[in-house]
């Protein structure tokens, strides 16, 4: 039986061109990584959607913590099963104020932990003992979260700001930037010492712009937020290997706000350009089954269990 596409060629796979990567290649541990998944596996989740367990599947363990990272992968590869594994991890990453790589979604600690400050700003002493969610769990190093991620699990790896000197979105000289995004050559070092198949992804043009000039074949994706088209020209501009955009970007589905966005089927746009298209932050079931339908690739979810009922219906 063949293994499930990837969130990176499921395209090609799709379109009858083969499971060939795109960027790197899948890793090769998946039979003992995870026992008994290719039992459990249906060919009915082929047409279906890559599962990305957002921060860990946030809304179900304490976000961005080892924990979490742990027990996303445990469970089957089949949307139909009792326990529905993780396909791919997503991540945050910030440094901190003396070049670590911390796992971490705000730029903020206070909120989520019992520590305050601004996460750039704070020593990697004092990040990496500060406490999650009451969880008894602390901020992990990038290193940290990649041990404990089995290598046939993708790992996409938002990047955050790491200096308060760079601007969000597109800018209009990325080069001028590159200082500011230097932390990312200790990123990539960390996530590429792994078998893990990678996407690199961010909101932040000068980030993309770095990560293409540290390591072109890197995979790598912008994150779509005001604008489809403008989202679409970054993705031609740096020749990225994923479409991420919000639920609310996508037409023909009864989230597409026409209010904000152009009437354009992104779907389709990146499709022909044989890219995959993966979807955040979806919450229901209903929403799971509308996007598989509209044809996306991969869904970021908060909750593994909201595959399970097209799963049981297929």
């Amino acid at each position: 039986m063949q293994e499930n596409p990837s969130m990176l060629n499921r395209r090609r796979f799709l379109a009858g061109t083969g499971a060939a990567a795109v960027g790197v290649a899948a890793a090769s541990g998946s039979a003992s990584a995870r026992a008994g998944d290719e039992a459990e596996h249906d060919d009915g989740r082929k047409d279906r959607a890559t599962v990305i367990a957002h921060r860990g599947f946030a809304d179900t363990y304490p976000e961005n913590t080892v924990a979490a990272f742990e027990q996303s992968v445990q469970g089957g590869s089949d949307d139909a099963a009792d326990r529905r594994g993780a396909d791919w991890i997503e991540l945050d990453v910030f440094p901190t104020c003396d070049g670590e790589i911390a796992v971490f979604h705000d730029t903020e600690l206070g909120e989520l932990t019992d520590t305050d400050g601004v996460l750039y700003e704070t020593p990697a002493s004092e990040v990496f003992a500060a406490e999650v969610l009451e969880s008894g769990q602390t901020v992990p190093s990038l290193t940290e979260a990649m041990e404990v991620i089995p290598p046939n699990v993708g790992v996409n790896i938002d990047i955050k700001e790491g200096s308060p000197d760079v601007e969000f979105g597109r800018v209009d000289d990325p080069e001028a930037e590159r200082e500011e995004w230097e932390w990312l050559e200790t990123v990539i070092d960390v996530a590429t010492d792994y078998d893990n198949e990678l996407l690199l992804s961010t909101f932040w043009e000068g980030a993309l712009a770095a990560v293409r000039d540290i390591d072109p074949d890197v995979p790598a994706a912008y994150l779509l937020y005001d604008s489809i088209q403008e989202g679409l020209d970054v993705t031609d501009k740096y020749d990225t290997e994923g479409v991420n955009p919000p639920l609310e970007m996508i037409y023909g589905t009864p989230f597409f706000d026409d209010e904000t966005y152009e009437e354009i089927d992104v779907v389709a746009e990146a499709h022909a350009r044989d890219l995959p298209v993966n979807v955040w932050t979806i919450n229901t079931w209903y929403e799971v089954e509308q996007l598989i339908e509209a044809g996306v690739d991969g869904l970021f979810l908060d909750y593994s269990e909201i595959v399970r009922w097209g799963g049981l219906q297929s």
